[in-house]
């Protein structure tokens, strides 16, 4: 093992600022620009603006009365088996099909209408808790 000079380690190269330098005095200039995510003024009056911030209401519901039905619908129709006993439907309304088309339409209605009111249910109680 050969034994050279090693150099010694200045932490002063490895940090993004020096001790005992001068200290950081930016030039305003650039104030905005790069590098720079805001200008706060403290007590200036000539710079103050009114800003329209959003208020800060939270709601824990999923649902309002009026996308109610267009959401649950569509929270039902994301489901495969859903999906499949709709296209089943359709296809009983062709001359193919071997049974009356009430009798597919009728379990996919109430089992959609069922998973609807559940649904409506559940809505209101987190509504309630808040």
């Amino acid at each position: 093992m050969a034994r050279g000079t090693r150099k010694k380690l200045h932490l002063g190269s490895l940090l993004p600022f020096r001790c005992g330098t001068k200290s950081f005095q930016p030039e305003h200039s650039l104030i905005g620009g790069p590098g720079f995510s805001r200008v706060v003024f403290c007590n200036n009056t000539e710079s103050q603006r009114v800003l329209n911030y959003g208020n800060n209401y939270v709601t824990s519901t999923k649902y309002t009365l009026a996308t109610f039905f267009p959401k649950s619908i569509f929270e039902q129709f994301r489901r495969a088996a859903n999906v499949f006993f709709l296209i089943t439907a359709i296809l009983s309304f062709t001359p193919l099909s071997p049974s009356s088309p009430v009798s597919s339409v009728l379990p996919l209605a109430l089992v959609i209408l069922a998973a609807m009111i559940k649904e409506a249910i559940e809505d209101l109680r987190r509504k309630k808790q808040t």
